[in-house]
């Protein structure tokens, strides 16, 4: 038995080599089941979470603005979004850029999320990413169901409800002149 085992190599070893040899496997062995941890962990949406959701309307479609967290061990990014309710309205990540004092807005690929961190898809009051929403939001419709795509495949599904912009009208500043 101990012939199967012993090459003509590992026989000559010395003490000190065999222990470098099972020193240098077991981190071998423990880098491996660290890969294969992250490999599953970047597969789950389950580390990603999405709080303060709400949508805007637009003149001819809106924008959808959230708080993502990853609580995973590695980054997790947004690759698209899709609205589930109500149909017949696409989704685009977007970012929104100030240039000039003007904002315009910017399709990107991707968004990342750091691990333990969060992106906070505000718009021009957060990191500039947000959902654009093409198309109308019927009348009388207050909240929509999104889901993100993250890059491992897998999805996290949120409800944005409604947020109207509050602004000045003339009757209301008059008020407090």
């Amino acid at each position: 038995m101990a012939a199967l085992f012993c090459g003509d190599k590992l026989c000559r070893m010395t003490g000190l080599q065999r222990v470098w040899l099972v020193a240098v496997s077991g981190v071998i062995v423990a880098a491996v089941v660290v890969g294969v941890f992250l490999m599953f962990s970047t597969q789950s949406g389950e580390g990603v979470e999405v709080h303060g959701a709400f949508f805007r309307r637009g003149v001819t479609g809106g924008g959808v603005f959230f708080i993502a967290h990853n609580h995973g061990l590695v980054e997790a990014c947004i690759v698209g979004a899709e609205v589930l309710e109500p149909a017949g309205i696409r989704a685009e990540l977007h970012r929104t850029i100030i240039e000039n004092g003007v904002a315009r807005m910017q399709t990107v690929e991707k968004i990342c999320i750091p691990p333990r961190g969060e992106v906070r898809a505000l718009g021009v009051e957060g990191d500039g990413h947000h959902i654009m929403l093409i198309g109308e939001v019927p009348k009388g419709i207050q909240a929509i169901k999104i889901r993100l795509i993250l890059g491992g495949g897998a999805t996290v599904d949120f409800e944005a409800k409604e947020q109207h912009l509050e602004t000045m009208t003339e009757d209301h500043h008059a008020e407090h002149d």
